[in-house]
């Protein structure tokens, strides 16, 4: 698996990668998984996250993953970015974001823009 945890001047962030995924959604669900588990022994509201969407695509069953995924672990998160998303998929993003309701994230160019943020003081820009 992908995901992992890293430190980013001195704050620890949790970066949830489901990039390169394409069109495979039994794999993304794999790393869905892992991030459950990765997260579910964490404080409630105490995660900060960056979501890296590069290389993956939306179909029926990459979507109800990512739900049920924003399900288990939104609990967890303090503060959200999302890298890897672009134009059209940009606006699918903000889509799944009303429709899974309490979902709040800023998005990003680049990992290190994402990963400033997070340790920052600036609330969500969304």
């Amino acid at each position: 698996m992908k995901s992992r945890w890293v430190n980013h001047k001195g704050v620890r962030v949790f970066i949830a990668d489901f990039s390169g995924y394409a069109n495979d959604a039994v794999a993304l669900r794999a790393e869905c998984n892992y991030v459950t588990h990765m997260l579910r022994d964490e404080p409630l509201h105490s995660v900060v996250s960056v979501s890296n969407m590069d290389g993956t695509f939306a179909n029926e069953d990459i979507i109800r993953a990512l739900m049920e995924l924003v399900g288990h672990t939104n609990q967890f998160i303090q503060k959200r970015a999302v890298i890897g998303v672009s134009g059209f998929r940009r606006h699918f993003l903000d889509v799944f974001a009303k429709v899974v309701g309490d979902l709040k994230f800023s998005v990003f160019d680049t990992l290190e823009q994402a990963l400033d943020w997070l340790v920052g003081d600036e609330p969500h820009a969304k």
